[in-house]
């Protein structure tokens, strides 16, 4: 007689033979999200999946800041607890909070929203969604497994019919429904992320640029995106400067590493005063960057 299987086991090994089983295992991430980060479920939470990238709301942009730096020791937390490599990146944007995740769920006090309930207890499917959610049965052998499938998609559609008929907007890019008088949430952190990068590579080129001329060039008016990208030009030049002092200290630096030192200095310099690299006098770069880091190299500066 054959030994009796675990039910758990069965679903985990069909789920591995349809290729399925990375997918479920990334959305435990739900289920288990403050077991695995503990209090910053408070001001964080996961709203997609989408591959190995998981979107994560926060209540503000100091706590998604935050939190982007603690990145890597979050994820090693969730595929430890996942037991495999199954998160390889999350992106935190306060935008993302108050999505459509917890719409027609229980509220902070236990009630349920009875229009959703009543509406999800309709059959309100057309014959061609009956019979596309029908074709998502796997094998004859899976059937169980199958109509759970199926039911489930036919609860994801009904609840989009119910989003779509509260007034919820349907963006035209990605498909997501997102509240009304509101910009697709995950099109907009990828809008600002994509403005960002724009701006940073202007300032990487032209550091001097000020922000109306930055307004001018790329049509993005968000002072924010603009002292986020001086922020981490200011940042990685500065770490540079740091590490050819410390290498200087040790050794005889070489011509392309002066060459490189300079051009370094004069930027950090044009971005922190605004003004073009070869209008710094020598006292500029003192004054701006240190003794300690313009004494480096000679740097051909400007004249008054």
């Amino acid at each position: 007689m054959a030994r009796p299987e675990l039910v758990g086991n069965l679903i985990q090994q069909s789920l591995d033979k349809m290729g399925l089983l990375p997918k479920a295992k990334r959305f435990l991430v739900f289920w288990s999200w403050a077991r695995i980060v503990g209090d910053i479920a408070r001001n964080a939470r996961p709203r997609r999946i989408d591959g190995d990238v998981l979107y994560v709301a926060a209540t503000s942009s100091a706590w998604a800041q935050e939190l982007t730096l603690m990145r890597k020791s979050i994820i090693s937390r969730i595929n430890a607890h996942l037991g495999g490599n199954y998160i390889n990146d999350i992106r935190f944007s306060e935008h993302l909070w108050g999505t459509t995740q917890d719409f027609g769920d229980p509220d902070k006090h236990g009630r349920v929203d009875k229009e959703y309930k009543r509406f999800m207890s309709q059959d309100v499917l057309t014959p061609d969604e009956k019979q596309r959610i029908s074709s998502l049965a796997i094998t004859a052998d899976d059937s169980p497994l199958g109509s759970v499938f199926q039911r489930f998609a036919a609860t994801m559609e009904k609840r989009k019919k119910y989003l779509l008929k509260q007034g919820f907007n349907k963006c035209d890019t990605c498909g997501y429904l997102y509240q009304p008088e509101r910009m697709c949430p995950y099109c907009k952190a990828k809008k600002e992320r994509n403005d960002y990068y724009r701006v940073l590579t202007v300032l990487e080129q032209h550091p001097e640029t000020s922000d109306l001329t930055l307004a001018v060039m790329t049509g993005i008016k968000q002072k924010e995106i603009f002292a986020k990208a001086r922020q981490t030009l200011d940042s990685r030049w500065h770490r540079e400067l740091r590490r050819a002092h410390f290498t200087a200290s040790t050794r005889k630096l070489a011509k392309d590493e002066r060459a490189r030192l300079g051009e370094v200095i004069k930027k950090l310099a044009s971005l922190r005063t605004g003004q073009p690299g070869h209008e710094l006098t020598q006292e500029d770069l003192d004054r701006v960057i240190g003794k300690r880091f313009s004494g480096l190299v000679k740097v051909r500066a400007g004249r008054r």
